[in-house]
């Protein structure tokens, strides 16, 4: 090509040049920059963040090594968390594909082809070759010019989408840790009811025995000793109740440690209450909790960070679809040999090499490319309301979670008060029977108002428990980056 056709080309190359340039200056000026959403957060604090410390692993605040080995091997079993998991990996796959359309496409080209053609066609001359063969060798490489960011918004869409994916881990595991915690400590619980329970009912029939030899002497009549049976059987009744409730709530505790079937039903049998772990019951410590915290560390639980990442990704797939207004512009190229004879096939002159730009510039489908952009800018509205909905549950939940353990916690000490007097009731009724200055009855109901207040006593303890562990679950179990 000489100088001159050189410059003619030259110069109708540099305005499509120039135009493309402008094109992607003016339409990445006026791509949508990642919403931030602005909160009125409350301002008064009566905790700062030091004094809660490091909260990622909390249940280790309650010294239990039985909580802390069933939260373990939740974390390692249980089916919501794998599938957790398979929804990270999935996402890194993701990202991997998007990153790929980052890099040119480089192919091998390699063929060998034989053909006979046809000697009764008006194209046949006399002495070409009616059988020819064919062989070819080289590299194909194609690279699209990212210049309205579709590429790279794909990519960063990709990225925000594995970092929501690792919150809601985060999360999942958080609210496992607190299932799990709150399973155990209610299986502690029913065990001790059950044990309180089945020794009044055995104190239940030792007094049945004395009133019935008091009945056979003539000293009392059928009439107490009835009643006393009806509250001896209505003892059973609740002590069968609290046994089905501790059956359920095992299965419910090896189904969230991931247990095998047979270990779930294994779990639903009767327990033995004379064995090691039946005796086991005791209650971890209750914790002191700091009251308050800084407002601004809820912005770091899992599910607001998980819906941040799915706002900033939802916005990046706007930056993907407006690119779609703009032409994509790829440059294409191919180097190798080609032969009739595989001996000659890499030799200087069965080389072959090309150059091209390919530009694509949709016209029919704008109205499709309009559908799909304003489609992108409203998952971007709908992420921004699920981002402000989960601050504000956020704020609900901590609020809730402060305001039940201080109850829990009010009503636990009342709770306590009551069984004492109710015992010290008790202890008169049975002294006041003994002397004869009171019937069978007052003993037979001090000593149900006080099996009831000892077990409402120990569902107090429970729910304070309980209503800590929602804290830590509100709180998001720690805010530390992945």
């Amino acid at each position: 090509m000489n100088a001159g056709r050189r410059s003619a080309v030259f110069q109708g190359v540099m305005p499509l040049v120039a135009s493309i340039a402008l094109a992607a200056l003016t339409g990445c000026a006026s791509l949508p920059e990642p919403v931030q959403r602005l909160f009125t957060l409350p301002q008064k604090a009566t905790a700062p963040a030091e004094a809660w410390g490091e909260i990622e692993r909390w249940w280790q605040r309650f010294d239990d090594p039985s909580l802390s080995a069933d939260i373990e091997r939740a974390f390692a079993h249980n089916s919501s968390l794998a599938i957790a998991q398979a929804r990270i990996d999935d996402a890194a796959q993701q990202v991997r594909v998007a990153n790929q359309r980052l890099i040119p496409d480089v192919s091998v080209d390699a063929a060998a082809s034989r053909n006979r053609r046809s000697e009764r066609t008006a194209t046949s001359f006399p002495g070409l070759p009616v059988i020819t063969s064919n062989r070819q060798l080289g590299l194909a490489a194609s690279y699209e010019l990212d210049l309205w960011g579709r590429i790279r918004s794909g990519e960063r869409g990709a990225i925000e989408r594995l970092e929501a994916q690792q919150w809601a881990r985060h999360a999942a595991r958080t609210s496992l840790a607190a299932q799990v915690a709150i399973s155990n400590f209610r299986i502690r619980t029913l065990r001790q009811q059950i044990a309180l329970t089945a020794s009044t009912v055995t104190l239940a029939d030792e007094a049945l025995e004395l009133i019935r030899r008091q009945r056979d002497a003539g000293l009392l009549g059928d009439f107490e000793y009835l009643q006393n049976r009806a509250e001896r059987d209505a003892f059973a009744v609740r002590l069968t109740d609290l046994r089905d409730a501790l059956q359920r709530t095992r299965r419910a505790h090896a189904q969230l440690l991931g247990a095998e079937p047979d270990e779930i039903w294994a779990a639903g049998l009767p327990e033995d209450e004379a064995s090691p772990t039946a005796v086991a019951t005791s209650m971890p410590t209750l914790l002191e909790v700091p009251e308050g915290l800084p407002a601004a560390l809820l912005l770091k639980r899992p599910d607001v960070r998980e819906a941040e990442a799915q706002l900033l990704a939802a916005s990046a797939d706007v930056t993907a679809a407006r690119a779609a207004w703009f032409p994509q512009i790829s440059l294409t190229g191919r180097y190798g040999y080609q032969s009739r004879d595989l001996s000659n096939l890499l030799i200087a002159p069965a080389r072959v090499w090309g150059l091209g730009i390919d530009l694509l510039q949709p016209l029919t489908n704008l109205r499709l490319t309009d559908a799909q952009v304003k489609a992108a800018r409203a998952r971007v509205r709908g992420a921004e309301a699920t981002y402000a909905q989960s601050v504000q549950a956020a704020f609900v939940d901590a609020g809730n979670a402060f305001g039940a353990r201080a109850t829990a916690r009010e009503a636990r000490l009342l709770q306590e008060r009551r069984e004492q007097e109710l015992t010290e009731t008790l202890r008169m009724a049975t002294r006041r029977f003994d002397a004869g200055l009171t019937g069978a009855l007052d003993v037979i109901d001090a000593r149900r108002n006080l099996l009831a207040a000892q077990l409402d006593a120990l569902d107090r303890r429970n729910a304070e428990l309980g209503a800590t562990v929602d804290i830590f679950r509100a709180l998001g179990g720690g805010w530390s980056e992945l």
